[in-house]
């Protein structure tokens, strides 16, 4: 006899049961409301960024193509013509220093005394080369530093117009407001008004204490004085005039030129009857004089460079954007020109991506092709945590160990006297791209690790099955079935890779020396052990010191933009790898 209790429970099962409503929701709606408000409100959060980001950077290119077209108004651009001629002889009077050093060396070690060694070092024939040679350019020295100094001032007074014109801008708004019968003056137009008492000495209504609000018209008439004798020292600077001072004496330049040719001329005639004694110091000496005839060979250049310099040139507003995306330079706070160039810092970041990649991959992809495909239970629960763990360890605990540990040890290996072989051995520079590389390598290896593996684990097993029923081996399913299938996943999870990679920022900005400039890659091998900067690091660096709206503020943005576009085309390649790629029939 079945119990009756059972039938009514059988009956009415607990899901059929009226569920509890809240705010006249059950469960499931509250489940679905809360999840899907999250993921609204993720995708409010990341438009708001980007409209931030964007918001942000948006004034850069006019505010630089102005800065460009003072740069061309003021004379600066022509000074820079001038530096740029003189910066080749202070690269050669430094390499004939250089030079001069390693004899002075060689004669040490010959175990001569200092007065044996300044009788050789500072004979006749030396100093006709050696003390000569840094004179030879003196007259041009001068010029450079005159034209230079009127350029600058020139550029200063611009400056101080435009800060002047705005202030007066704000005067002439101000009197706007108080013409405004709505307009209620508030204590700031009190201290004004008291101010304005004392600058025109109205003493009884200083006595009185008289509030602004008592005489209203009188507080407009001394804001319309103090307006009109502002005005007076307002004026705008005349470029079209002003730059004679600096363009002036073209051909008394020339004339230097033609001297320092024929001076440096005589002086290399003479490097051959100084006898150094040592092969390599006589081969560099002979290399400087042919350093010298291929920068003479440039003279006639700089001549036609100074002849045709146009100030009165328009700047386009794509010529602001081309300085940017190519320039070579990131120069800020100077008493010149502020240029804010984006390749030493992307070629930097490129650099140790490279570095990074090359060895993540391998040793990324390698492993997660072991750990699921050959290695037992054990060896997997062992690896695998491990491997994850890395990516819980905070990037300014990685970037320390390479500042204090790494950086200092790869220093001290090139030194071993059995590694000398290497050309570019032994490294002067702890800090570099290949410290940083292989520190963000580290990082990368779990993400790469981790999706890698999470693909090659997607793969159904009947590939594998069909593979070994066929008489394959245990790797020949893996490389020639496994793996295959799996690229589309294997090569995002590399994409994806690059993207922590290219986009870490304590770790570069710790470890990989932060000199702003494009790598040597005639160095072979050797560039990757300069140091170099970072989009990522530059604004970390710079951020917390930039005055908020200036240049200077949204050029880092405008790095911000282009690390911005650089992820989403990471992003959307990936995805696209998976779309193209993954077409296999499960």
């Amino acid at each position: 006899m079945t119990d009756k209790s059972q039938e009514t429970d059988c009956s009415n099962p607990s899901f059929s049961k009226r569920r509890t409503l809240i705010f006249g929701k059950d469960s499931d709606s509250i489940i679905k409301a809360f999840f899907g408000s999250h993921a609204m409100i993720a995708i409010v959060i990341l438009t708001l960024i980007t409209i931030f980001l964007f918001k942000e950077s948006a004034g850069f290119l006019g505010l630089y193509h102005k800065s460009i077209r003072e740069y061309r108004l003021s004379g600066l651009e022509y000074v820079d013509i001038l530096k740029e001629q003189r910066s080749g002889y202070v690269q050669l009077n430094q390499y004939l220093n250089d030079v001069k050093a390693q004899w002075i060396q060689e004669l040490k070690g010959q175990g001569l005394s200092r007065k044996q060694i300044a009788a050789i070092v500072y004979s006749p024939e030396a100093n006709a080369v050696f003390v000569e040679y840094a004179h030879a350019g003196n007259d041009l020295y001068a010029f450079f530093k005159e034209k230079m100094a009127t350029a600058i001032k020139l550029r200063d007074r611009h400056l101080t117009y435009l800060d002047l014109d705005k202030t007066l801008s704000g005067m002439a708004e101000k009197i706007e407001m108080v013409k405004d019968p709505g307009y209620v003056l508030d204590a700031g137009d009190q201290a004004k008004w008291i101010r304005l008492l004392k600058d025109t000495n109205q003493k009884e209504l200083l006595d009185r204490n008289t509030p602004v609000q008592s005489d209203r018209e009188l507080y407009l008439e001394l804001l319309r004085k103090e307006y009109e004798a502002f005005a007076v020292n307002v004026k705008p600077i005349d470029f079209s005039e002003s730059i004679q001072q600096v363009t002036s004496g073209k051909d008394q330049y020339v004339e230097m030129l033609n001297a320092f040719a024929a001076s440096v001329n005589r002086i290399l005639a003479q490097i051959d009857a100084i006898d150094f004694g040592n092969p390599e110091i006589a081969a560099r000496a002979q290399n400087f004089k042919s350093l010298n005839a291929l920068y003479l060979a440039q003279i006639p250049h700089y001549k036609n460079e100074l002849a045709n310099w146009d100030p009165s040139k328009p700047v386009s507003i794509w010529h602001s954007l081309g300085s940017f995306l190519t320039g070579k330079k990131w120069t800020t706070a100077s008493d010149q020109q502020d240029w804010y160039g984006l390749l030493p810092l992307l070629t930097g970041s490129l650099l140790i991506s490279l570095i990074a990649l090359s060895l993540a991959i391998p040793l990324g992809v390698g492993a997660a092709i072991y750990v699921n495909q050959i290695a037992g239970p054990a060896e997997r629960n062992f690896i695998k945590p491990y491997i994850e763990f890395i990516s819980a360890i905070p990037s300014v605990v990685i970037g320390f160990f390479g500042v204090v540990v790494f950086g200092e040890a790869i220093r001290q290996l090139s030194q071993l006297d059995f590694l000398q072989w290497v050309p570019f051995f032994p490294i002067q520079e702890r800090l570099n791209a290949f410290t940083a590389g292989c520190l963000l390598a580290l990082m990368a290896i779990p993400t790469i690790f981790t999706l890698a593996e999470d693909a090659i684990n997607n793969i159904p097993s009947k590939f594998t099955e069909a593979s070994l029923a066929m008489g394959a081996s245990k790797l020949q399913t893996t490389f020639s079935i496994v793996v295959p299938a799996a690229l589309s996943g294997i090569i995002s999870a590399i994409m994806l890779g690059f993207g922590r990679v290219i986009g870490e920022t304590m770790v570069v900005l710790l470890c990989a020396g932060n000199r702003i400039k494009i790598p040597d890659f005639t160095k072979g091998l050797g560039v990757f052990f300069e140091p170099v900067h970072t989009m990522t690091g530059i604004i970390a660096q710079e951020m917390g010191e930039v005055v908020r709206e200036s240049l200077h503020y949204r050029a880092l943005f405008m790095i911000g933009v282009v690390l911005f576009f650089i992820s989403l085309l990471i992003n959307y390649s990936a995805q696209w790898v998976v779309r193209k790629y993954n077409k296999i029939d499960y």
